[in-house]
């Protein structure tokens, strides 16, 4: 197992909160999520990459209890990403890391090899409370362009130091653990995961949503997971525009935790 220490990036506590684009919709409603154990627990997305070259966003809802402390070195368990932990075929992650960092990060993988992060401060991730993260990044090296947002506020921004994302096509998403589901799996609570070719940061605060996963149709996400409604078990359905179905691994019911 790879041990791998991220750069926290640039720190900006200023909140920011734009109008983004109006989404939701009065039938809309949030009864399930994954429940994983840790263990063994993860779900597939396809068999290749999304192919996300240029920008991306990334949203989450997750509940980590109090109880776990990140696993094994180097204590990192997997939100979604697209990450073998082989360096030429690492792509993006989102995740989190317990004992002696407890922080959240958002990491991309550029295609010359390099790597951009940033890691958030003053938060304890494994609090036993539903949690909303959005990681983006707008493609370029611009001030600023990458950016994780928690709970509708921007957490930590930073500078990427290169351009592009990484696009190793046989690495392709997992939701708990990283590509291939060997490692960094996840133990908690995840719903409602969509992934984004595009910088969603202006809309960060109407998908959180005051802390009530929203509908986020009207903001076209290229792939969608509402983990439980309306799926039937091992699928989770592509809600977006991918087509990009999952299997669950290892588990075959949902929770009815969800964030409210």
């Amino acid at each position: 197992m790879n041990t791998i220490e991220y750069g926290q990036g640039a720190v900006n506590n200023t909140i920011g909160w734009g109008q983004g684009a109006k989404v939701g919709g009065s039938s809309f409603s949030n009864t399930k999520s994954i429940l994983l154990d840790g263990v063994d627990d993860f779900v597939n997305i396809g068999t290749t990459s999304l192919g996300i070259t240029t920008a991306i966003s990334v949203s989450a809802w997750v509940k980590i209890p109090t109880s776990n402390t990140g696993g094994a070195a180097p204590n990192i368990q997997v939100i979604i990403a697209e990450d073998p932990t082989t360096s030429s075929q690492r792509n993006w992650n989102l995740f989190w890391r317990g004992t002696g960092s407890n922080y959240f990060a958002w990491v991309i993988h550029h295609t010359n090899l390099s790597i951009s992060s940033v890691v958030t401060t003053g938060v304890t991730p494994n609090d036993g409370n539903w949690h909303h993260l959005l990681g983006t990044f707008d493609g370029t090296t611009n001030a600023n362009g990458i950016k994780l947002y928690l709970d509708g506020v921007l957490s930590v921004q930073g500078t990427a130091g290169s351009t592009g994302i990484n696009s190793f096509s046989s690495s392709e998403p997992v939701i708990g653990a990283v590509t291939g589901g060997s490692q960094w799996r996840f133990e908690g609570n995840i719903d409602e995961v969509a992934v984004w070719n595009s910088d969603q940061s202006a809309n960060a605060s109407a998908i959180y949503n005051s802390g009530v996963p929203n509908d986020i149709a009207s903001l076209s996400p290229l792939s969608w997971w509402r983990c439980g409604d309306g799926d039937t078990a091992p699928t989770l359905t592509d809600n977006g525009s991918g087509g990009n179905n999952g299997t669950m691994n290892n588990f075959s019911t949902f929770s009815t935790d969800v964030p409210t």
